[in-house]
């Protein structure tokens, strides 16, 4: 028996369906069982923080798929992060669960300055050794960070990015491809800690999404640079905490200058097939 959390997300969403295609059986975890209830498996109630739940659901297994969301909503961010963290491998602990996938991320491996990929540093120390076996999943930037801007592309033409100079091009993978990477691995334990990076199939650019968008939306869609204050202010407006507004413009400003990668000999490298044309398509479309 296999077990996800975040099944509702893109990520557990995604190694959800891939698990399923192989028709083996599958617990999702979620904080809101009713919310996944269509989900067409076996659905438990769990929480980050809250180490029985989890125990609970994670008991039997023979892999486990955990992630940490950093709380939007934290006046410290990385302070409730580390309590999620511990929970979460204080349980995998005590279920004896023998083989874990964790999600993380590029710039994982830096203990500072990587803004909010700190949570995920932290992560992954909280989980050494908590299972005989564990896989560190490190993606790029995720390809469905675009959705935010979608309602200024459509409404003024624009594509604001924090990620400077814009024509700059890194590494970025859909959220449905490291699902995938997620589902495969679970299936794949080995002896002491593995870590794993997932690319998308090519480099992007945010002058390459506006160019997409452009033709997706019917309309110039022109790429325009944030100010750190802009960017610290749209989330901030939306209702997220202002820790966690600074903490992705620090993210941003790690990308701009160079600090976040996948440096040579850092794990394993995957690519995924799924194009940011793909993506942006389904996100326009979602959004009509």
């Amino acid at each position: 028996m296999f077990v996800i959390t975040g099944a509702t997300g893109q990520v557990g969403g995604a190694a959800l369906e891939a698990l399923k295609q192989r028709d083996v059986k599958v617990r999702a975890v979620s904080r809101d069982p009713k919310r996944a209830a269509d989900l067409g498996v076996e659905t438990v109630s769990g929480e980050a923080s809250d180490t029985a739940s989890l125990v609970s659901a994670f008991k039997g297994a023979e892999a486990v798929f955990v992630l940490l969301v950093p709380p939007a909503q934290a006046q410290d961010v990385l302070a409730e992060s580390r309590v999620a963290a511990q929970s979460i491998a204080a349980a995998v602990r005590e279920a004896n669960v023998p083989h874990v996938v964790a999600l993380s991320s590029v710039g994982a491996h830096l203990r500072d300055g990587n803004g909010i990929v700190r949570a995920l540093h932290d992560f992954e120390t909280a989980l050494a050794g908590a299972a005989p076996s564990i896989v560190f999943l490190r993606p790029g930037d995720f390809l469905e960070n675009w959705a935010a801007m979608l309602p200024a592309a459509h409404e003024a033409g624009v594509l604001p990015s924090g990620k400077l100079p814009l024509e700059h091009r890194s590494d970025a993978v859909s959220a449905l491809d490291v699902g995938r990477a997620a589902a495969e691995l679970l299936f794949d334990p080995k002896p002491g800690t593995r870590v794993v990076n997932v690319l998308g199939p090519a480099q992007y650019s945010p002058l390459d999404a506006a160019e997409i968008l452009s033709k997706r939306l019917g309309k110039t869609v022109t790429a325009v640079p944030s100010s750190r204050e802009e960017t610290v202010a749209g989330p901030v407006a939306a209702g997220l905490c202002a820790d966690y507004a600074e903490k992705l413009a620090d993210l941003d400003e790690a990308f701009n200058v160079g600090r976040l990668g996948f440096p040579a000999g850092s794990g394993e490298l995957r690519r995924g097939r799924v194009t940011l044309d793909a993506v942006l398509q389904r996100l326009a479309g979602d959004a009509r």
